[in-house]
């Protein structure tokens, strides 16, 4: 039962502090004047490594993982990416209602990539 509800206050947390980190990225492409780039990678390549720097100072600030449990830990380097960029795809397609020149597409990519740096970061060097 403890670990269903650790689960449970882990995946809240998870969606809070990911919306959180993604605001100020994902912000300014709010009022964007010119339309986003066609080519996602370059961006995502250097949020990808933004996302390592980020989960490497974690590390030193939350040395304990919350997920005790190595399964967990591998469900959460798993779907925490992908739901960080369908949450950020979400926010993306919203927008774009009112200003034709974001692409929800690119959102999730670079979404995706941030995460996937900082999780992996945290999985590999977290102590457990």
């Amino acid at each position: 039962m403890e670990d269903l509800l650790i689960i449970a206050i882990q995946g809240m947390l998870q969606l809070l502090v990911e919306s959180i980190v993604y605001i100020p990225f994902d912000w300014p492409s709010k009022k964007r004047i010119t339309p986003d780039a066609q080519r996602v990678w370059p961006k995502a390549t250097i949020l990808f490594l933004i996302g390592c720097v980020f989960g490497g100072v974690s590390v030193f600030v939350i040395e304990h993982s919350l997920l005790q449990l190595p399964a967990l830990r591998v469900i959460n380097l798993l779907a925490a990416p992908l739901f960080s960029a369908f949450l950020s795809r979400v926010i993306a397609n919203r927008r774009s209602e009112t200003n034709a020149n974001i692409i929800p597409r690119n959102h999730f990519w670079q979404a995706f990539w941030f995460t996937l740096g900082l999780v992996m970061v945290r999985f590999a060097y977290i102590e457990h």
